[in-house]
């Protein structure tokens, strides 16, 4: 019997999944055989990269403009994917956002800025799914929430003072709601990135001496790609992991091992 992960028959939710991380896990999921919905802010190319995605695949693929911080939307949205789509078997939070400066110059605006979406937006998709699956007394449900290695590091020389709280927030909601939504079948797990090849990460893409020096900081000298922390997920959303809960996985190359 060959080794393989299946998730025909699911519909996946990816926010943010039209680009970065969260466009390498929605292609994953697709090429694993589930259907995909992606949340996405305001990219204007979202809906052609979920069309691109579902005729390579030959699953169904669209995606839904939605701001994550907005709870009744979120919670619409969901019971319209469940509709359009299919019974949604998973749900990936990875939509967020991160500005950096220096923390002398940081406002209230920049706080919600920050935590609004990353940790308030992470909670209302994972509440409008777990609504979902009670509803329905759907008792396989899995949630990966997109953290980072900032949530547990402070990162060399760059100032990011709001958003690696905001990280580590999130790793704490999803052992808290790992425990919360044991009882209803519900698995939540989170995966923490180090440095990776993304538009978030633009510098390292645009300059070669800043690439090696972030670079020399991992284990494996390298950054990673998106399609490398993809994987993961996709694992944490299969029938691979029905043991594992309220756990933190961390794909940084052993930047934070040293």
């Amino acid at each position: 019997m060959t080794w393989q992960i299946d998730l025909k028959g699911k519909t996946i939710v990816v926010s943010g999944g039209n680009r970065g991380i969260g466009l390498a896990i929605s292609e994953q999921v697709a090429q694993a055989g589930a259907h995909v919905a992606i949340i996405y802010r305001k990219s204007e190319d979202a809906p052609e990269v979920a069309k691109k995605i579902g005729e390579k695949y030959g699953v169904h693929c669209e995606a839904y403009q939605a701001d994550v911080s907005d709870q009744k939307a979120i919670t619409d949205l969901f019971q319209k994917i469940y509709f359009d789509v299919g019974p949604i078997g998973g749900v990936v939070c990875n939509a967020g956002i991160n500005y950096k400066k220096d923390a002398l110059e940081y406002t209230k605006e920049d706080f919600d800025g920050h935590f609004g979406p990353n940790v308030w937006g992470v909670f209302t998709c994972a509440q409008a799914a777990a609504r979902l699956w009670k509803q329905h007394d759907y008792r396989n449900g899995r949630i990966v929430f997109v953290s980072s290695v900032s949530g547990t590091i402070a990162n060399r020389g760059v100032q990011q003072a709001f958003y690696n709280p905001t990280k580590a927030a999130v790793i704490s909601l999803a052992k808290t709601l790992a425990m919360e939504w044991a009882s209803q079948g519900t698995i939540v797990n989170v995966l923490s990135p180090g440095y990776v090849l993304t538009d978030m990460n633009a510098s390292l893409k645009d300059d070669q001496k800043e690439r090696e020096e972030t670079a020399s900081m991992t284990m494996l000298n390298r950054i990673s790609e998106p399609s490398e922390q993809a994987g993961t997920a996709v694992f944490l959303l299969s029938d691979y992991a029905t043991y594992i809960t309220g756990t933190e996985v961390i794909v940084d190359g052993g930047l934070s091992s040293w």
